[in-house]
């Protein structure tokens, strides 16, 4: 590979450029999504994560854009990166420091990486293998992420630092981090990484087993005969636990006496009260992820995988459908919850067929938003179902139809049990007359039906947002965005001083306003796949990887000559965030399936990455080729708009308008700059 400098100790290849982004990259993505571990894996807390990031990212440039000695600088970038990704893991799991905190390190030292090529060559062919490597680091992820635990990825970015090392010549600290992943492989240290951080987060467990799974880690273990399975610090299943898990199925399974089940749930025990059922003669169970089928022994016919995905593709059809998926508090789970997959429930029901879908509640009163989550999810089934009833066991259990509406009067249920010959240790004949009284049922309806809510859907998920108010209640925790607002406030002050300082600042915003919309798409994108079809924390790598794409093909165009006009290759970003916001449209109307919504979000954020990779080298041609510190303070300025945007449309704007609006937002800043850019 030929050097971009005379000098060739001292300079750097284009091979290196590219390792140096694909690093970075994949030790982004491993500290994106294992920063939510014990964080009941609230998917908008991505937006801390990846702020933080950004912004040390813009730091590190600034910074290390002033330095005379490049290259050093690139090597020690490349050698502590990896590093910093196991501290950074290490402190999320263990809670001893503020999230943000944590990732700015590893953030400033990605930030160092990216801005020391810049001194060797044209601005744009660097950007270019800078984002090739990047894409590749998300393709990376991508493949790996299903297969290795957390500590075993962050050993293969040691290798590649190796690799990105040695391509510029770097031979004795290559061969020195060589010789140190050798050591960490023969004392099964990566892989033990992980498992004494499981080891750690559950002290009062014993049995404590780490396996790796597409949505991060699982963990099992147990204690005094009772065992647990966390799916990314988040409670996924435990047994024995019969009394839960009879109130959770018998009263469908009594009220519907169903031939045929299909069971949408992680808990073995109640997979194996509807399997042994005496009118059952079929059950489906589908267990969410293929890691919990595993390390959990279920009962009858198996599916892993996302079940409502299942509901889309399975013809045949079930007289009870049981949604037992936990409380809305991820949007994965959210989305069992929604008018969207409501509709998908009544499609797979026979003509007299019920659903049932289990909610939060309590004992004898519900917390207000208790019942307004019961309100809003009911809500959500109104155009699907002919009746719905909300009835008080095991928390709340919303059942649904388009048949007959049968009795729920817990007298007659108690009958049909005993006539069954079913008699269950903790739901029984004895019990249902009073848990069903009418006096009960009503109170609990009077208390719904009263409670203020909106619809729950997939792009405006109202009951995920209750969810999280209700946790931070039960956890006396206060509210998590209090700080969102002025945090995002200082990052527009920050893009806003560098652009400034950049000499050029007309240029500069528009940079950091296809940084901002960009970043928009990218984290609408997210959430909207992960809403939509569930993938999207398998595939963060994968939308980051496409963004990147973008941004080498838009850095590759503008050295070539394509796009010259750097308020055209900005507006692109505005126009793909439009585009985007027409098609989450179109989806919440109805008018196609997650996946096409998937692909047309995919397209729009490799659309923002081509304006992002050309804006930003036009923009560093401009300021001068070679000139570092610059072109460090015009990334300053593109990140502070980026962690700005990190920060507000995830914790703010998204709950608060919805996915579309969101972008509206964002095409409206692009509007605003392209109109009083100077021409």
């Amino acid at each position: 590979m030929e050097t971009l400098h005379r000098n060739r100790k001292e300079s750097l290849s284009g091979f290196s450029f590219f390792t140096g982004g694909l690093l970075s990259i994949l030790v982004q993505a491993v500290v994106l999504r294992e920063s939510l571990f014990g964080r009941h894996q609230a998917e908008l807390a991505s937006g801390i994560v990846l702020a933080a990031w950004i912004i040390g990212s813009g730091i590190g440039a600034a910074v290390g854009g002033r330095t005379s000695r490049h290259r050093l600088f690139w090597m020690i970038g490349m050698v502590i990166l990896p590093f910093l990704g196991f501290l950074q893991v290490a402190a999320s799991r263990t809670g001893i420091l503020p999230l943000a905190i944590t990732v700015l390190p590893a953030g400033f030292a990605a930030g160092v990486v990216f801005i020391q090529p810049f001194a060797f060559g044209r601005p744009g062919r660097i950007y270019a293998l800078e984002a090739l490597g990047a894409a590749a680091g998300g393709g990376v992820f991508v493949l790996l992420s299903p297969y290795l635990l957390a500590g075993e990825l962050l050993a293969i970015s040691i290798l590649f630092s190796i690799i990105g090392l040695l391509s510029c010549r770097s031979i004795l600290p290559a061969l020195i981090l060589a010789v140190v992943l050798l050591a960490l492989q023969l004392f099964s240290i990566p892989e033990g990484f992980s498992r004494r951080l499981g080891a750690l987060a559950f002290s009062n467990y014993e049995n404590v087993q780490v396996y790796p799974s597409p949505y991060g880690e699982v963990i099992t273990a147990s204690r005094t005969g009772q065992h647990v399975v966390f799916r990314s610090g988040l409670l996924e299943a435990t047994w024995p636990s019969l009394e839960s898990a009879e109130e959770t199925v018998t009263v469908p399974l009594a009220a519907s006496l169903p031939s045929t089940v299909l069971y949408i749930g992680s808990s073995p025990e109640e997979a194996g009260i509807i399997n042994s059922w005496p009118t059952v003669d079929r059950c489906v169970t589908v267990v969410p992820d293929r890691t919990l089928a595993e390390v959990i022994e279920y009962p009858g016919e198996i599916r892993t995988g996302d079940g409502r995905h299942y509901l889309t593709g399975d013809e045949f059809s079930y007289d009870l459908i049981i949604v037992s998926a936990g409380q809305p508090l991820t949007l994965l789970s959210n989305r069992f919850y929604t008018a969207q997959f409501m509709e998908l429930l009544a499609g797979r029901l026979a003509p007299e067929g019920m659903a049932a879908v289990h909610l939060p509640g309590g004992i004898n009163r519900l917390h207000p938003l208790e019942a307004e989550l019961a309100r809003s999810v009911a809500m959500a089934s109104e155009n699907s179902f002919r009746w719905k009833r909300i009835i008080p066991v095991s928390g709340l259990m919303l059942i649904m139809g388009n048949g007959p509406e049968p009795s729920f009067e817990g007298s007659i249920l108690a009958e049909r049990m005993d006539s069954l010959g079913v008699a269950g240790v903790h739901v029984n004949s004895g019990t249902l007359p009073s848990d069903l009284s009418v006096f009960r049922t009503a109170a609990f309806d009077e208390q719904i039906t009263s409670a203020d809510a909106e619809t729950n859907r997939d792009l405006h998920p109202e009951g995920f947002r209750i969810a999280h108010e209700l946790w931070n209640f039960r956890m006396e925790e206060g509210e998590k965005t209090g700080l969102t607002i002025p945090a995002a406030g200082l990052f527009m002050l920050i893009m806003v001083a560098a652009a400034v300082l950049t000499g050029k600042p007309a240029i500069s915003l528009g940079v950091a306003a296809a940084g901002f919309t960009g970043l928009a798409v990218e984290v609408i994108t997210l959430v909207s796949i992960q809403a939509a079809t569930g993938y999207s924390w398998m595939l963060v790598g994968a939308v980051t990887g496409v963004f990147m794409t973008g941004g080498a093909l838009g850095a590759f165009w503008t050295v070539k000559g394509v796009l010259k006009n750097p308020a055209r290759i900005i507006a692109l970003s505005g126009i793909a965030a439009l585009f985007c916001a027409a098609t989450l449209y179109s989806y919440s109307i109805g008018l196609f399936s997650g996946f096409f919504l998937a692909l047309c979000l995919l397209l729009g954020t490799f659309v923002c990455g081509v304006s992002s990779g050309g804006a930003f080298p036009a923009a560093a041609e401009v300021l001068g080729s070679g000139s570092a510190g610059k072109i460090g303070l015009l990334d300053l300025a593109e990140h502070g708009g980026s962690a700005a945007a990190s920060l507000l449309m995830p914790l703010v704007l998204f709950p608060l308008l919805g996915a579309v609006n969101v972008l509206l937002v964002a095409t409206a800043w692009i509007a605003i700059w392209i109109a009083v850019h100077p021409r």
